[in-house]
């Protein structure tokens, strides 16, 4: 399933990331000049990563520069690509297959190539305006949900116990803190929702509500870390968690509030975190994601 993004970026030479599984995203930008988009492998510092440029130099130019290195690998005149009171539509496609970048206009033929000798596989798309610019943006395309993602939650199901309440807690439980509550998850209108586990019960985010499992899932394990992420993006070595009724995958995160930490679900195609809190649903923009070091396949899992 594809979904749409709609995005504000500010004047900032700082990404938002999200996702992505496809090898193609077409894009719409409303902005006077200085778009920029990524495409990277994760989100780490030493990710290998392809920066596109479009309506460069005052809206003259476009290029593409791979890993932040000099001079640009393409670079081309593109006078008044861009618009700041109206949409421009753009495609990018990508291709482990052929090595080749492409960009074009929508309804219209490619106007920048990169072949790339080394090319890598592509995780994240971000996108910023920056050099004075603000932008609107709209991103078709991105996958809900792939074949990697669905395995990984195959292959982690045994790190998720039944809840017996005769047992109690089992002994590996992971808690989201020292004295915080327990990592669960359950079922809900379709979807396997994380949420907190306290006092034999599972409470859960949804639909701007709260609500109480008493049959759901802990979850069981070590060598687990918490990394500071926002807007939607998850590190790699991110464990999936559930998925939402739509198939759109479900990461584990935690806010902490008044110095209390609170477990809930990372939806990256909603840019936010949400948590069980006085009674219902909220959103956080910025969280920490549960990873887990040892997992062997997230090397390549495709977000």
């Amino acid at each position: 399933m594809a979904n749409r993004i709609r995005i504000n970026t500010e004047d900032s030479v700082d990404y938002c990331y999200f996702p992505i599984s496809s090898l193609q995203i077409n894009l719409k930008i409303q902005a006077s000049h200085d778009a920029r988009i990524a495409l990277r492998t994760h989100l780490g510092e030493d990710s290998d990563v392809y920066e596109i440029l479009l309506g460069g130099r005052e809206n003259t130019i476009s290029a593409i520069k791979k890993n932040n290195v000099e001079p640009n690998v393409v670079e081309i005149e593109t006078w008044d690509i861009l618009n700041d009171e109206q949409s421009r539509g753009f495609w990018i496609q990508w291709g482990w297959y052929n090595s080749l970048l492409s960009v074009g206009k929508r309804g219209s033929i490619t106007f920048m190539t990169y072949k790339d000798k080394n090319p890598f596989v592509i995780n994240y798309i971000g996108v910023s305006t920056a050099c004075g610019a603000k932008g609107k943006w709209i991103l078709d395309g991105m996958q809900s949900q792939c074949l990697a993602l669905r395995q990984q939650l195959l292959e982690t199901n045994h790190y998720w116990v039944d809840y017996d309440d005769e047992v109690g807690i089992p002994g590996n439980a992971v808690s989201v803190s020292e004295d915080g509550p327990y990592i669960g998850r359950a079922h809900h209108r379709g979807s396997v929702t994380p949420g907190n586990v306290l006092g034999g019960m599972c409470t859960l985010p949804w639909g701007g509500q709260v609500h109480e499992k008493t049959s759901f899932q802990i979850f069981c394990g070590k060598n687990i870390n918490w990394v500071k992420s926002w807007e939607g993006s998850v590190p790699l070595y991110a464990l999936v968690g559930g998925e939402t009724e739509d198939n759109y995958p479900l990461f584990i995160g935690r806010v902490c509030i008044d110095g209390i930490y609170h477990v809930g679900k990372i939806q990256p195609n909603h840019q936010v975190c949400y948590i069980s809190f006085s009674g219902r649903e909220r959103a956080f923009k910025e969280y920490e994601t549960l990873v887990h070091n040892y997992f062997p396949i997230v090397e390549w899992v495709g977000r």
